[in-house]
């Protein structure tokens, strides 16, 4: 299987590439007061509001910064009630794509509480890619209700 490979930090995580629907330049971003840090904002993509997240907040602690390598990753998410929506993944090092087997990927061993999203990890030039679960990255309900808000379409 294909994977998108993300540098956050000193890290690398990999991303499945079929959920990738495309990956965009950093872009200004329509900022929402919420009591998710991890929520960067919303992004105007062709008229449609989607909810951006910053994985590099999430992973490292730090805001992603705007940078010539700075990526929203935007991600088909599959939601509760069946419909997929958008979701984007603000990062600031989408570098490369790899091919993994399911039996590369081994369990990391521990996974820090609350981050189920973390998935297991397989070596690649040397080092430990981390698998990120972007359908885990949300609470259900959260998600839900962040793309129900923002499903509605904005003027262009």
């Amino acid at each position: 299987m294909l994977y998108l490979l993300v540098r956050l930090g000193s890290d690398s995580y990999a991303i499945e590439a079929g959920a990738v629907r495309r990956i965009l330049p950093f872009a200004r971003l329509k900022i929402l007061p919420s009591d998710l840090p991890a929520i960067a904002g919303v992004l105007n993509f062709h008229g449609q509001a989607v909810p951006v997240l910053d994985l590099t907040l999430l992973l490292t602690g730090a805001i992603s910064r705007e940078r010539l390598g700075t990526r929203i990753i935007l991600a088909d998410i599959a939601l509760a009630s069946g419909s997929v929506r958008p979701l984007g993944l603000l990062a600031e090092g989408a570098h490369s794509v790899a091919r993994f087997a399911e039996g590369d990927f081994q369990p990391a061993g521990a996974t820090p509480r609350g981050r189920t999203w973390l998935g297991p990890v397989a070596e690649h030039s040397g080092q430990l890619v981390q698998r990120i679960e972007i359908a885990r990255l949300l609470p259900a309900e959260v998600l839900e209700a962040l793309t129900n808000d923002s499903a509605t379409a904005l003027p262009t």
